[in-house]
């Protein structure tokens, strides 16, 4: 297998509070394979988010962060400037879910996307023709009258193919996608998310989509990352994990999904009890408290993430209990 794009190793971010520090994303490793398309699931409050924008350099000011990463072979330790990461991901295109808030109100459609190349050496002519053909490309109609267009002029869908546009004109190898669809309603939802795949494939870029929405990402990626109270607990093939789930966690997210052949009016299942809380460490499992598997052995320590197999890893005691568990 060829070297990972990217590597992520030991990353925690921890914010400040009044309250005590909030352990926004403890020890997570994961890595991204050239062209592969890696979902990070699950909960809000997991970790997700905090863990793209902690790569991409986004994090709120006043967060600490420690770890590594290693992009296209380069290396850096996280955590030692506040934008520690930002030269190391400097070609990474980023799709963030709240349109309407990054793009710049006031300044038109055309302008932004031609500074992002004129920032490159672009001349502005040339940066021009190619905002509007990228524009175009990505099913933007009349795409030379909407670069006159302020966001607010634009649908939701359609400033989401702006961000988009925005994103592929740096070239990206990697592609960060954080909750694409939100706000969005469902047959643009599906056009959005086709795009993105289709544009993915087209340009060879590797995928790292930030979702809740297990169906959306198992229609779209190759593996997932299943994370719960800043941890991840599963690092898994997709195929793998909607046949047989190591952790309770992604069982329980893959049993709350709603089913065609359910029978009529058959409840959904739930995950019982309220998210583990960011403040503080834990002294066992953090999932144990809403687990139906948990027993003596899952108290005492985090379980630490283990190989089930050569590209399947779980944060459970009960992972070989787990892999007898087939889901339906």
């Amino acid at each position: 297998m060829r070297a990972p794009l990217l590597r992520v190793e030991h990353l925690c971010v921890t914010i400040p509070s009044a309250a005590g520090p909030i352990h926004a994303v403890r020890d997570v490793s994961f890595s991204i394979h050239p062209g592969e398309r890696v979902a990070i699931l699950g909960e809000s409050g997991s970790g997700k988010t905090m863990t793209a924008l902690s790569l991409l350099g986004l994090q709120p000011p006043q967060a600490r962060v420690s770890g590594a990463l290693t992009f296209k072979g380069r290396s850096r330790e996280l955590g030692l400037h506040t934008d520690a990461a930002a030269p190391v991901l400097a070609d990474a295109g980023v799709i963030f879910q709240d349109s309407l808030s990054s793009l710049n109100p006031i300044s038109r459609i055309g302008t932004q996307l031609i500074e992002r190349l004129t920032l490159r050496g672009w001349k502005a002519g040339a940066a021009r023709s190619e905002a509007a053909r990228v524009l175009r490309h990505v099913g933007v109609a009349d795409a030379d009258a909407r670069m006159n267009a302020y966001p607010h002029e634009l649908s939701g869908g359609m400033r989401q193919r702006v961000m988009i546009t925005m994103a592929l004109l740096a070239k990206p190898s990697l592609l960060v996608a954080d909750e694409p669809t939100t706000a969005l309603d469902t047959t643009v939802q599906a056009q959005v998310i086709d795009l993105v795949r289709m544009l993915q494939a087209e340009n060879g870029m590797s995928l790292l989509l930030i979702t809740h929405d297990l169906a959306m990402a198992a229609e779209v990626c190759d593996r997932a990352v299943v994370m719960y109270a800043g941890y991840v607990v599963e690092d898994v093939p997709m195929a793998e994990l909607l046949r047989r789930p190591r952790h309770p966690y992604a069982a329980a997210l893959l049993g709350s999904l709603p089913r065609l052949d359910a029978p009529a009016g058959e409840p959904l299942e739930t995950i019982e009890g309220e998210p583990a809380s960011a403040l503080g460490h834990f002294a066992c499992c953090p999932f144990m408290q809403r687990c139906r598997h948990a027993d003596p052995r899952c108290d005492g320590a985090v379980p630490a993430l283990q190989a089930v197999t050569g590209l399947h890893s779980s944060r459970c005691v009960h992972h070989a209990r787990m892999g007898q568990m087939e889901s339906p």
